[in-house]
């Protein structure tokens, strides 16, 4: 998890958490005004999310980077043939592996926040973020290069040192973190900060699933 400060340029802490539940107490504790959550929380029921549609085309040669969103139906399923088996019978689509492990991380966060934690007016406000898609806008252009790759892990701190003053340099990850993890940490917390100061990009605004929880990607 990244913790930033409001002020343009302020500095970013990173902190590894084991689990959702003791980030959230963190950010209550230390009364925060905003947390960007890198894990979609709003699920569709058949069609595609807007906000992944949405982001999708802004993200251009990047948008492999965002799999769609898991059917609120396969939010239980026990395993990737379950899983799979329920979203082509309720979609017409099938569920990728890839998206099939962001299940637990979901059902995690959903354990945790409520859909009035999601809420313009609640302290903190929670919302989702796509860290490609916030480095999109961060930018004005998708990134060229894959995070993983040395280059673009250049090209990401590049974006982000203008905006915090301790990443003119690559931070030295904690145990059990890379440098990618830390690089889509600050690109959540520049949207958080976004957020906090009524400025950040809405995308997929207004939608929510069956459950209440808003579907939108915030950048």
């Amino acid at each position: 998890m990244a913790v930033a400060g409001t002020t343009p340029g302020s500095s970013v802490t990173f902190s590894l958490w084991p689990c959702f539940a003791d980030a959230w107490a963190e950010a209550r504790s230390r009364e925060l005004v905003a947390i960007g959550v890198d894990m979609p929380i709003g699920l569709p029921a058949k069609e595609l999310r807007r906000s992944d549609i949405e982001a999708r085309e802004l993200l251009g040669p990047r948008r492999s980077s965002l799999f769609w969103t898991p059917p609120l139906c396969v939010l239980e399923a026990a395993d990737h043939a379950e899983a799979n088996s329920l979203s082509k019978s309720t979609t017409g689509r099938g569920l990728s592996i890839q998206a099939f492990h962001l299940l637990p991380k979901m059902r995690e966060v959903r354990e945790v926040l409520t859909p009035d934690d999601l809420a313009a007016e609640a302290r903190p406000q929670a919302a989702e973020v796509h860290p490609e898609t916030s480095f999109a806008v961060l930018a004005g252009h998708p990134m060229a290069m894959p995070k993983r790759q040395p280059a673009g892990q250049a090209e990401r701190l590049a974006a982000l040192a203008p905006e915090f003053d301790n990443l003119d340099a690559a931070p030295e990850p904690p145990t059990g973190a890379t440098i990618d993890d830390l690089l889509d940490a600050a690109a959540a917390a520049w949207t958080a900060r976004r957020m906090a100061a009524g400025t950040a990009m809405i995308l997929g605004q207004g939608k929510v699933d069956e459950t209440g929880y808003p579907m939108a990607i915030w950048a």
